[in-house]
């Protein structure tokens, strides 16, 4: 098939960049190149580019991003390159209206349009990542596996069934190439970190009918938290093979192990008796060397696809997620006094306790067919398909306790504490068991030329078996119906705007009252109307997006009640509302200038009119750019950016909060500086927080603080073939 103008201008860059000497008039009197493979527009890696040809993550129809009718930003393989986005965290927390609330060194969680982020897909398949008690479960992930990150922002109801109405994340992995092709990494930076990946792709037929890929990273040293050290290592492999012409098939592994030692659990007591704040450097820590919250995660996967003549193909892909996890953790809670930083009971600092182990696995199943079909003269595009999904989850914790009656000295953090003796303690066993169901379907109808319209819906079936602490649960829902509705209009070649409606069905599953119980599942509806545009042949994308979002039964933290597990209680509350404006661009300004930035404000009230989430800031604002200079200097990539958050608070009283806490608005600037050494081997260096800004993680979560990263550096020696 022939490369349409952004493969081609990809296809150039790429060109390039892999010979940083070559000028740009020698760059276009190549030959010209024909492209016989099936590699489509939506593949980034080794393009170069900061934008993508299409995506299909809003409802499996492949389309640009100014045909699709929702606010999508990708995170590109060459983004996360430049920016040396190695983990999920670092690519949501540089990507638009979403929000990271990190409450210690492990647990993340996201957050979008002031709900929680809890729809994670590979390969556009739903897979349940961790809970409310470890954060998302995915911001340790590594993304060296990854060719690009999509984020859908709103209701994704009609592919994933369930979720809040923030935002779909889509990780999609790397495939193999027909020809062969390898890449290794080398970086080190402060505090000892160390970084190594290798990536090797290679036909293992002399005509690349049959081919694999093979990727695996390590990285480990210590961090700017005294004694604690992060270290994950991970590997993946994929096969694919094709039996005919029109028939590929895949089989493909994953492995993640994430094994820090010195986790946090919390921060450090934020308020001292007498009601004045306490402030640390930002390194303080008093996990002790015991601590730990060790993550596997294991995928399989197995995809087989066919192509038809007509246009219309059809997917069937089998998934199996496996997790395993065990901690056990110190924190600090109380008021110490401000003048010892010890105090006597009820002030004081006193540790706390807790250790918790776990595993679950997920088997789901999908298929899928889409492709054209013609109706009164004109041409339409339909995709429907199934998904079936059963998840067992066991998890034995020793429910949070004062772990000495002595206080500690929050100036010197002393003194240590030994290892309790979890094993002659009482167990909290809790076992789940989550069947999900589900048929969908969507149909892009082609009203008149620049007008299209999109119905379609998802009938879900939703089962869980509960079993906590000798209290048993039985909940049920069947055929769950979650509507879809769009309307696009293209105003020229170059604008689109568009209008959806999308519902909303969430099980609430990581959620429980006082008793125990899981919370009924949350409803609600969101409305979005839009204006994108594509600019330099679809090199560059813009979008503008304003939505309102209503949820009923949203669950709402109860200030003070905790389950008889002992972690915090929820109940249902209606009412819940959130309204904003997000505005996103990606892509390049010229062919060596690739730039990205993002706004996003929004504001949110739960059922009794108070602000929702208010630990999240409201407004968010990104920008990275890099520049390729030109002439002698074409060796030379330099760029930079900047990210910026407004305040965010815990009220008095409210939620985990007693003394409440607040964050005023920062800014964070990055720079980065990329060096030619030969024409397959590049050195770039990385500098975060070059202002060294002070800045809290979370201040007020169970009246503690934590800090962010001071300034800090990595260099990365880059070899490929």
């Amino acid at each position: 098939m022939l490369i349409g103008a952004q493969g081609a201008f990809a296809t150039e860059s790429a060109q390039i960049q892999n010979n940083p000497g070559a000028t740009s008039q020698e760059a276009m009197s190549l030959p010209a190149i024909t492209v016989t493979d099936r590699r489509d527009t939506a593949t980034t890696e080794g393009t170069g580019s900061y934008a993508t040809g299409q995506t299909a993550a809003a409802m499996h129809l492949p389309l640009s991003l100014r045909e699709t009718p929702q606010a999508v930003t990708v995170i590109t393989r060459q983004r996360m390159d430049d920016q040396q986005l190695n983990s999920v965290q670092g690519v949501l927390e540089n990507t638009t209206g979403v929000a990271a609330y990190q409450s210690d060194s492990e647990r993340t969680s996201f957050y979008s349009r002031g709900f929680l982020i809890n729809n994670v897909q590979y390969d556009g398949i739903p897979t349940v990542v961790g809970n409310i008690v470890n954060g998302s479960g995915i911001g340790s992930v590594d993304t060296a596996f990854y060719d690009r990150v999509e984020v859908v922002r709103g209701g994704s109801g009609l592919l994933t069934g369930t979720g809040n109405p923030s935002a779909a994340i889509n990780l999609v992995r790397k495939r193999p190439t027909p020809e062969l092709s390898a890449s290794v990494a080398l970086g080190a930076g402060s505090w000892d970190t160390h970084r190594g990946m290798a990536d090797v792709s290679t036909p293992l037929t002399e005509d690349g009918h049959i081919r694999a890929r093979m990727v695996g990273t390590y990285q480990d040293g210590d961090s700017y938290l005294n004694g604690y050290k992060p270290q994950r290592k991970a590997a993946y492999g994929i096969i694919e093979a094709d039996l005919a012409p029109a028939t590929t098939v895949s089989l493909g592994y994953d492995y993640q192990d994430i094994t820090p030692k010195g986790s946090t659990w919390g921060g450090l007591p934020l308020w001292f008796s007498d009601g004045t704040p306490a402030e640390y450097a930002r390194g303080k820590n008093y996990a002790q060397d015991w601590s730990h919250w060790n993550n596997t995660l294991k995928t399989a996967f197995a995809e087989v696809e066919h192509r038809f003549d007509n246009g219309w193909s059809l997917r069937a892909m089998a998934n199996q997620y496996r997790t395993e996890y065990a901690a056990e953790l110190l924190g600090l809670v109380g008021r110490p006094d401000r003048v010892t930083g010890l105090g006597s009971y009820p002030n004081g600092a006193y540790p706390v306790a807790l250790a918790s182990e776990g595993s679950s696995r997920q088997n789901t199943f999908d298929v899928m067919a889409r492709g054209p079909f013609e109706l009164l003269g004109r041409q339409h595009e339909l995709v429907l398909g199934a998904t079936s999904s059963r998840r067992t989850a066991s998890q034995l914790d020793i429910a949070p306790f004062y772990a000495g009656v002595a206080p500690v000295n929050v100036y010197d953090l002393s003194p240590a504490f030994p290892h309790p003796d979890f094993d002659a303690m009482a167990s909290i066993p809790t076992r789940t068991r989550i069947k999900q169901s589900g048929v969908y379907s969507a149909a892009r109808l082609s009203l008149a030329d620049p007008l299209k319209l999109v119905v379609g819906g998802r009938f879900s079936t939703y089962e869980i078996d509960d079993n906590a602490n000798g209290t048993s649960l039985h909940y049920k829902k069947s055929n769950e119906f979650t509507p879809y509705a769009s309307l696009i209009y293209d105003i020229d070649k170059t604008y689109s705007a568009y209008v959806s409606y999308t519902g909303i069905f969430n099980p609430q599953t990581d959620y429980r009252d006082s008793k125990g119980n899981v919370l009924t599942p949350s409803k609600g509806k969101t409305e979005e109307i839009g204006l994108k545009g594509a600019y330099l042949d679809g090199r560059l994308n813009a979008s503008v997006a304003l939505f309102e979002t209503e949820l009923d039964n949203a669950a709402q933290m109860v200030a003070g009640t905790y389950t008889p597990g002992g972690a915090q209680a929820y109940t249902g509350a209606d009412g819940t509302k959130s309204r904003g404006i997000e505005l996103d661009l990606q892509g390049a300004l010229a062919r060596d200038w690739n730039l990205y930035a993002g706004l996003a404000h929004f504001t949110a009230q739960d059922g009794n009119g108070l602000r929702l989430n208010s630990q999240i800031p409201r407004t968010t604002a990104q920008f990275f750019t890099t520049y390729q200079l030109p002439g002698e200097w074409r060796k030379l990539t330099l760029g930079g950016g900047v990210k910026w958050q407004s305040r965010f608070y815990q009220a008095r009283n409210t939620g985990t909060s007693t003394m409440g806490g607040e964050q005023s608005s920062y800014a964070l600037v990055s720079l980065v500086a990329r060096y030619a050494i030969t024409k397959q081997t590049t050195v770039a260096v990385n500098v975060n927080n070059v202002l060294d800004k002070k800045y809290a993680l979370q201040k007020g979560d169970f009246d503690t603080v934590s800090y962010g990263a001071p300034r800090n550096v990595m260099v990365t020696l880059n070899y490929r073939y």
